[in-house]
């Protein structure tokens, strides 16, 4: 068996990259011709276990046309003879104005009718809490998921701001401004 035949592993690649765009583009039909048209076809997803190509492709039917945009951040694909194949990546994406890291393991077996994913598991990782989120939290303020984006980008103004200020010299034996008390 030939582990990561150049050949195989271009083949992988395209198929990928053709899958990459139509998961960004929301082509339900490349998509699906993507997944193995069989009850033994799974696809496990941040909030779904869908088992059956049926099962998968009622999840993209119904799947919002929105915020789907993501940045691969890393890529692996390897083969295994000239029929087997693993695509394993890491991407970034903006969920609510939250940065959110996720990953994704999709096995491919060429078939008959070419390449095929038989089995699919995409999964986000749990994020620390952002500034926003510890400090709403801490001061209990809830922020309103449509407002986040730009109460984060208010506050990387700020952070800019407070930087520029804490690199500002000033020497020692400058005193602190008197407090006043009415």
């Amino acid at each position: 068996m030939t582990i990561n035949d150049p050949l195989i592993i271009a083949e992988l690649t395209e198929c990928h990259t053709a899958y990459e765009n139509a998961l960004i583009e929301n082509d339900v039909a490349t998509l699906d011709a993507f997944f193995w048209d069989s009850p033994h076809a799974v696809r496990l997803g941040v909030t779904e276990n869908l088992h059956g190509s049926e099962e998968i492709k009622r999840f993209r039917l119904g799947r919002p046309k929105i915020n789907l945009a993501r940045d691969v951040s890393r890529l692996d694909i390897m083969s295994f003879g000239d029929s087997v194949g693993v695509v394993n990546l890491e991407f970034v994406r903006a969920m609510d104005g939250i940065t959110r890291h996720g990953r994704q393991t999709q096995f491919w077996i060429k078939l008959p009718e070419g390449w095929r994913i038989v089995s699919a598991h995409v999964s986000l990782l749990l994020a620390n809490p952002s500034y926003l989120e510890a400090a709403s939290a801490q001061i209990g303020l809830p922020i309103d998921p449509k407002s986040r984006a730009a109460v984060n980008d208010d506050l990387a103004r700020l952070k800019t701001v407070a930087q520029f200020l804490m690199e500002f010299p000033l020497a020692q034996e400058v005193e602190a401004a008197s407090v006043f008390q009415p």
